[in-house]
C-alpha cells in the first residue's frame, strides 16, 4: 500500500514538474515572439510541447511562431490541433480561416444543400466536453428526480412525469450524440502536409506513377500505413501514397 502511494506522489511530482518547466519555456518563447525572434520561440514552444502539456494558447502561440517563421503547414497543424481543444476560441479560428486563405491548394466547395450544411455544423458544433457535460447535468437531474419520488412517494402529479420523461429523453438523446461523435473521431485520422510539396503515388515506391501533387498546410484523410509510406485521401476523395514524414497528424 505504501508503495503505491509511492508511486502516485512520484507520478503527481513529475507532472507538477514538467508543467513548471513548461510553464518556464511559454513564458520564454513568448519573450522571444515579442522581440521579433520568431524562429527561437518556435523552438522553445516545441520543447513545452514535448514535456506533454496540451494546452490551447500554447498551440495557437505556436502556431503563430510557425507561421511568423515562414511554415504555413506548421502553423496550420498547431491552428487546428488548438481548435480541437478550444473549439469556440475565435482568435484560434481566425488565425486558422487565415492561414487556409493563403495556401496554395484550396479546399473543395462545401455541400450545396443549405439545410444539409446547417444540420452538418449544428452537429459538429458542441466539443466532446459540451456534450459531456450536459449528459452529467440531464443525468443528474433524472437522479434528483428519483430522490424526489423516494422521499414523496407516489402522486406526483404530471409535472414530475413529464420531467421524467424529458431527462430520459434528452439523456438518450446527448448519449447517442456523445457515442456517434466519439466513434467518429476514433475513425476520423486527419493530418496536415508539413513539406512544401509532395507527390502523392499509386502506390507505396517512388517508382509508382504520380497520382497528385499537395503542398504545405493540405489536409488528408489518412487511411493506412506501410513503411515510411501512408495512404492519404483528400476531401475530394482522390487517394495516393505519401511519404510519413511529408505529413503530420492532427
Amino acid at each position: 500500500m505504501i508503495y503505491k502511494w509511492a508511486v502516485a506522489l512520484a507520478l503527481w511530482a513529475s507532472a507538477l514538474g514538467a508543467q513548471s518547466v513548461a510553464m518556464g519555456q511559454y513564458n520564454e518563447a513568448n519573450a522571444h515572439y515579442r522581440a521579433g525572434d520568431f524562429t527561437k520561440a518556435r523552438q522553445i514552444y516545441l520543447k513545452a510541447v514535448s514535456t506533454g502539456i496540451t494546452d490551447p494558447q500554447l498551440f495557437y502561440n505556436l502556431g503563430n511562431a510557425c507561421f511568423k517563421s515562414g511554415l504555413l503547414g506548421e502553423a496550420i497543424l498547431w491552428y487546428e490541433r488548438a481548435s480541437r481543444l478550444a473549439p469556440d476560441d475565435e482568435d484560434i479560428e481566425a488565425n486558422l480561416r487565415f492561414a487556409n486563405l493563403v495556401k496554395k491548394d484550396r479546399e473543395p466547395g462545401g455541400e450545396s444543400n443549405a439545410l444539409l450544411r446547417f444540420v452538418t455544423a449544428a452537429y459538429a458544433w458542441p466539443n466532446l466536453d459540451h456534450l459531456s457535460l450536459s449528459f452529467a447535468l440531464v443525468f443528474f437531474a433524472l437522479f434528483i428526480l428519483g430522490v424526489q419520488r423516494l422521499l414523496r412517494g407516489a402522486g406526483l402529479g404530471a409535472s414530475w412525469l413529464a420531467g421524467v420523461v424529458v431527462c430520459v429523453g434528452m439523456s438518450g438523446i446527448f448519449a447517442g450524440w456523445l457515442g456517434t461523435r466519439l466513434y467518429g473521431d476514433s475513425r476520423n485520422s486527419e493530418a496536415i502536409v508539413i513539406v512544401g510539396e509532395v507527390m502523392a503515388r499509386s502506390g507505396p515506391d517512388e517508382g509508382q506513377t504520380e497520382v497528385f501533387k499537395a503542398h504545405e498546410g493540405t489536409k488528408v484523410r489518412l487511411v493506412r500505413q506501410e513503411g515510411e509510406w501512408i495512404l492519404v485521401r483528400l476531401a475530394n476523395g482522390l487517394g495516393g501514397w505519401m511519404q510519413t514524414e511529408a505529413v503530420a497528424r492532427i
